[in-house]
C-alpha cells in the first residue's frame, strides 16, 4: 500500500500518496472513518472543498493550485485530510511533488519534525496547510512576470491579435487560481472556530494567519485580474482603430473606381446615340484622362491622410 508514517511523540503524520482499495479498506477497519468520507476519498472526481465535523474527528477536502507546465495552466490539486487526536491522515490525489517533498523533509530532519509534531495534531495540520498554500505565491508571481511582459509589449507597438489569444490565457489561469482559493477563505475561517481537544483555542491564531496569507493572494488575484480586463480591452480597441483605418484606405480607393465603372458599364451596353461612340480614340483618351485624375486625386489624399497619422 502507498502509505507512509511518520511518528513524533504521540503524534503520526499517515501520507497516503494514491487512493487504492486497499487504502480505503485501511482506513475503515483502523479508524471507522464515516462511510461518506470514504466514498468521497475513492472517488476520482474533484470535490467541492469542505470541512466536516465529527465527535472524535475532522474531514477536509482542500484544493491547491497547482502549476501543469505542458499545458502553461493552472490546475486543481486537492488533498483530503482526516485530523483526530493523535494523527493527521493526509490523501493527496495526483501527483505533487511539493506535498510528497513535505513529508520526507520532515521524515529527514529532525528539527522541522520536532517543530511541526511537538504539539497537537491540530498543529501539524496548520503546518501542511500553510506550506501547500505558500508554494502557491511563486505561481501566482510567475503569471504576474507574463502579464508585465504583456504589458510591455502592448505598448511597444506590436499590438498583433496573438496578445489577445495570450492575455485570454492569462485571464484562464487567473480566473482558475481565484476559483481555487476562494472557498479556501471561508473554510479556514470556520476551521479556526472549531473547538475539539486537537484543535484549541491557541490554534486560532494559526489559522488566522493562513486566512490573512489567503486574503493577499487574492487580492493580488484581484489587481492582475483588472489589469489583464485593461490590456485586453486596450488592445482590442488598437486592433479596432487599426481595422477602421484599413477600412477607410479601402473605400478611398473603391470610390475613386466607381468613374471607371460607370464608364465601362455605359459603352459596354452598345447603347445608341452614346456620346462619342463613333470616334473610339476619344473614348480611350477619354479613359485614360480619368485615370491620370482618379491616380492623381487618390495619390493626394493618401498622402494627406498618411500626413495625418492614418498609416
Amino acid at each position: 500500500m502507498s502509505i507512509k508514517t511518520i511518528t513524533e511523540g504521540n503524534i503520526s503524520w499517515i501520507h497516503i500518496e494514491s487512493v487504492t482499495p486497499e487504502v480505503i479498506e485501511f482506513l475503515r477497519t483502523t479508524y471507522r472513518f464515516h462511510t461518506l468520507d470514504l466514498e468521497d476519498v475513492a472517488s476520482e472526481s474533484t470535490h467541492i472543498p469542505k470541512l466536516d465535523t465529527y465527535r472524535n474527528y475532522l474531514f477536509l477536502v482542500l484544493h491547491f493550485p497547482q502549476w501543469n507546465h505542458s499545458e502553461k495552466k493552472v490546475e486543481i490539486f486537492e488533498v483530503d485530510f482526516f485530523v483526530g487526536d493523535t494523527y493527521v491522515i493526509s490523501i493527496q490525489h495526483g501527483k505533487n511533488k511539493e506535498m510528497t517533498g513535505f513529508f520526507y523533509r520532515c521524515l529527514k530532519n529532525r528539527r522541522i519534525k520536532q517543530d511541526w509534531m511537538s504539539g497537537q495534531s491540530g498543529f501539524l495540520l496548520y503546518n501542511l496547510v500553510v506550506s501547500l498554500y505558500r508554494e502557491a505565491r511563486p505561481i501566482l508571481n510567475n503569471i504576474g512576470k507574463h502579464i508585465s511582459l504583456v504589458e510591455k509589449e502592448v505598448f511597444s507597438g506590436d499590438q498583433g491579435t496573438h496578445l489577445i489569444k495570450e492575455l485570454a490565457y492569462h485571464r484562464r489561469n487567473i480566473l482558475m487560481f481565484g476559483s481555487i482559493i476562494e472557498p479556501q477563505r471561508h473554510l479556514m475561517t470556520n476551521l479556526a472556530h472549531i473547538r475539539r481537544p486537537f484543535l484549541d483555542e491557541s490554534l486560532t491564531v494559526y489559522f488566522d494567519d493562513v486566512h490573512d496569507h489567503l486574503d493577499k493572494l487574492w487580492s493580488i488575484i484581484e489587481a492582475y485580474k483588472e489589469n489583464v480586463h485593461g490590456l485586453y480591452i486596450t488592445v482590442e480597441s488598437i486592433i479596432n482603430q487599426r481595422t477602421s483605418k484599413v477600412l477607410t484606405i479601402l473605400t478611398v480607393i473603391s470610390v475613386s473606381l466607381l468613374p471607371h465603372t460607370l464608364l465601362f458599364n455605359l459603352y459596354g451596353m452598345n447603347l445608341p446615340g452614346l456620346p462619342l461612340a463613333k470616334h473610339p480614340n476619344l473614348v480611350w483618351g477619354l479613359i485614360i484622362a480619368l485615370s491620370i485624375g482618379v491616380m492623381t486625386g487618390l495619390v493626394f489624399v493618401l498622402r494627406r491622410m498618411k500626413r495625418q497619422g492614418w498609416f
